[in-house]
């Protein structure tokens, strides 16, 4: 039976780990780059000792550093690896196109590269929720438990569209945008100090350490990472989503929890009068998300989309009781 469960995040807080988030200067180079068997490297960064090992993948647009707030408190208590997908951080670019399928692929051979032995504690924010759902489907004897992090959902965008449909038109928009900036540098026809490269590229904040700063300048000048990012997002509707309905099955009784923010669907570009709907819409995507284990839990979060930034102590609590519950049961 689907347990669905509101819970304060002052309450998780006093469950969670105390530690210092990691500096932005902890991302200024590669942690340890493993070589697939095609040649290319991915960044894996891991810390803490213990099994089951958690595997930290970003939503669309970032790497590593999203987790900064998080994986010092994980690793208090097991080993956690973040890692950089093709394209994005220190990681070499992959192949056409970046579906999930693709993703997973990658993920499990850099993996296999280092060393790392499953089964494993899975955590996806946003659209890394989708490569969760395939790999756990697809191979489930390599899952033990899996947190979703205000995920992204199969088909969501046509689900958004029937009840948010100006709030689904900007986005598309905005998309378009992206793309035009990403064949503008590629071609040559826009570089970095260009009047209009700020409005594709907004400079990062003047707070940030200058190292720090310098990296984010030279990645935004690299065109074939925004084909990439615009690939990844193409394919959710497409090639990601079939493959997750392919694959759909019962997941048995797996430590297997959902984090919604209440705030998702709320704000721009999607238009106030479409609001209500489009977080219903969320919530229900997430509910099903939950019951494919029969223990899965959908939890409401007072936040903003990026929990692991603006609650890390929920998200830290999250794992820690998936890694304690995969821990309890008996070994086979």
């Amino acid at each position: 039976m689907l347990r669905i469960t509101v819970i304060a995040a002052t309450l998780l807080a006093a469950a969670a780990n105390a530690a210092e988030p990691l500096p932005p200067s902890t991302y200024v180079k590669p942690a340890q780059l493993v070589t697939l068997p095609d040649g290319r490297k991915i960044n894996l960064f891991c810390q803490g000792s213990g099994a089951p090992t958690v595997v930290l993948d970003a939503g669309w647009g970032s790497g590593i550093s999203t987790w900064s707030k998080v994986q010092p408190g994980i690793a208090e208590t097991t080993r956690v690896c973040a890692f950089d997908r093709p394209g994005m951080g220190f990681s070499d670019p992959g192949p056409l196109p970046r579906d999930a399928a693709a993703v997973v692929a990658d993920e499990r051979a850099a993996l296999k590269a280092a060393k790392i032995p499953g089964p494993y504690v899975l955590v996806g924010h946003s659209m890394a929720g989708l490569h969760v759902r395939l790999y756990a489907s697809e191979y489930p004897k390599e899952v033990a438990g899996a947190v979703l992090v205000d995920p992204s959902n199969p088909h969501q965008a046509a689900r958004f569209a029937e009840v948010a449909p100006k709030g689904a038109a900007l986005n598309d928009k905005m998309m378009g945008m992206m793309r035009g900036c990403a064949d503008k540098v590629v071609a040559g026809t826009l570089k970095a100090g260009e009047p209009g490269f700020a409005l594709c590229f907004p400079p990062p904040a003047a707070t940030l350490p200058e190292d720090y700063r310098a990296v984010i300048i030279a990645r935004q000048g690299e065109g074939w990472r925004l084909k990439m990012q615009a690939s990844e997002v193409d394919s959710m509707a497409t090639t990601s989503s079939a493959d997750i309905d392919r694959t759909k099955r019962s997941l048995g009784a797996l430590p297997w929890t959902v984090l919604t923010a209440d705030a998702t669907g709320k704000g721009p570009p999607t238009p106030v009068e479409e609001q209500p709907a489009s977080g219903q819409v969320w919530k229900a995507m997430h509910d099903e998300a939950a019951a494919l284990s029969t223990i899965g839990e959908n939890r409401m979060v007072a936040s903003g989309h990026n929990i692991q930034a603006d609650k890390p102590e929920v998200v830290i609590a999250a794992v820690n009781e998936v890694v304690a519950a995969v821990r309890a049961k008996p070994r086979r």
